[in-house]
């Protein structure tokens, strides 16, 4: 596994949902294997919740262990999804839970401020409510694809309007792929 710190390394924010942009603080493989995680620290956990916009989410501080076991359960569930099949019932067990949990004060709806989330939420129900959100609706789950860019994997949301959105980032991934087509054309070509 590659050790890099965010504090090193721009967060690439573009999964479309929050759920997805969480999965993503990780490079994975076509296994499901975690192969450079963005995650190291506490530090890198407090500055990815400050660019997602959740930095007011507690119980963050020493348990990034935990909070990275829950990524993997929630990846496994999306995955699963996709492919058609069960999650597995610690996964699912895993969402359940942190959704449970969650004070009944936990979210508010106000017509100036729209939906707000409660301070006092931990950042796996944060986490879990906009997964819900995105795995209740058909639409939404139809349209999440997973980036078949080398050692990436990231989940994202689809939302082109002929839903033809095949890399995580045209300017990585994408651009990678192209790079690479090229490279084995030319080098065919002067065989």
């Amino acid at each position: 596994m590659n050790l890099m710190s965010m504090t090193d390394n721009a967060f690439q924010l573009i999964g479309g949902r929050t759920c997805l942009d969480f999965l993503n603080t990780a490079n994975w493989s076509k296994d499901g294997e975690v192969i450079e995680d963005k995650l190291l620290s506490d530090k890198d956990l407090a500055l990815w919740c400050h660019a997602a916009g959740l930095q007011d989410v507690t119980g963050k501080s020493g348990r990034l262990t935990e909070i990275l076991e829950f990524r993997g359960s929630l990846r496994g569930i999306f995955v699963a999804t996709l492919d058609g099949t069960a999650p597995t019932k610690k996964g699912m067990a895993a969402l359940n839970g942190a959704l449970a949990s969650m004070p009944s004060s936990a979210l508010r709806v106000s017509r100036k401020k729209g939906l707000a989330l409660s301070p006092s939420l931990t950042l796996e129900q944060a986490i879990a409510i906009s997964a819900a959100a995105v795995l209740s609706r058909d639409l939404e789950v139809s349209r999440v694809k997973i980036c078949p860019g080398n050692d990436c994997a990231w989940l994202f949301l689809d939302e082109s309007k002929n839903r033809r959105r095949t890399w995580c980032s045209m300017e990585t991934c994408g651009n990678r792929a192209k790079a690479q087509r090229h490279y084995q054309r030319k080098t065919k070509s002067a065989k």
